[in-house]
């Protein structure tokens, strides 16, 4: 019987994740992990098939964390609006894990194609705004990407925002869009 490894599947994919937070997804590879854990590269092979499966565990992990950070309650924020200031502030928060999920082709995976969160938010805009079926999905497409338009800007640092400017960005742009289905 081979003998039981002493770092876990757990330890390698959160060394996995802290390691791309703190250095970014170009700096993921065996060795920099390995170091990370102080092991050989031999735990991280133990318990993945290869560099490919370890990434593609990172970013189930990753999405997992946004997941977890987009429904994050905002005292007196309707919660569709709450959906929109979390997604950025992700990306502010998180800067190394959004570029990773939503600015690179890390996943392998065509971000607006993956809908992610899409049945999550998809639920809030039919319980707040009570709008449902494929306008709900308009909604939901087209204030994703106008979202992720700021969210990417505020990642790279190449816009500066406040949350009340992007509070009102969301909202003119939510309202607009709401009216614009009415009138079709």
């Amino acid at each position: 019987m081979p003998p039981k490894p002493k770092i876990t599947r757990e330890q390698i994919l959160q060394g996995a994740l802290s390691l791309v937070r703190e250095r970014g997804a170009a700096f993921l590879t065996a060795k920099s992990l390995a170091e990370r854990l102080s092991c050989s590269t031999q735990p991280i092979f133990w318990h993945f098939e290869n560099m490919d499966a370890l990434k593609e565990a990172v970013f189930k992990e990753a999405l997992a964390v946004f997941g977890k950070a987009l429904r994050k309650k905002i005292p007196c924020e309707s919660p569709y609006l709450a959906v929109g200031l979390n997604y950025i502030r992700f990306s502010m928060e998180e800067r190394a894990l959004f570029r990773m999920l939503f600015m690179s082709d890390f996943g392998k995976t065509d971000v607006v194609g993956a809908r992610v969160e899409m049945d999550y938010i998809l639920g809030v805009i039919e319980e707040s705004k009570h709008i449902t079926g494929e306008n709900a999905q308009t909604i939901y497409r087209e204030m994703w990407l106008f979202s992720h338009g700021i969210a990417a800007m505020m990642a790279t640092g190449t816009a500066a925002f406040t949350e009340e400017e992007v509070r009102t960005m969301l909202s003119d742009v939510c309202r607009g869009l709401i009216g614009n289905l009415e009138n079709k």
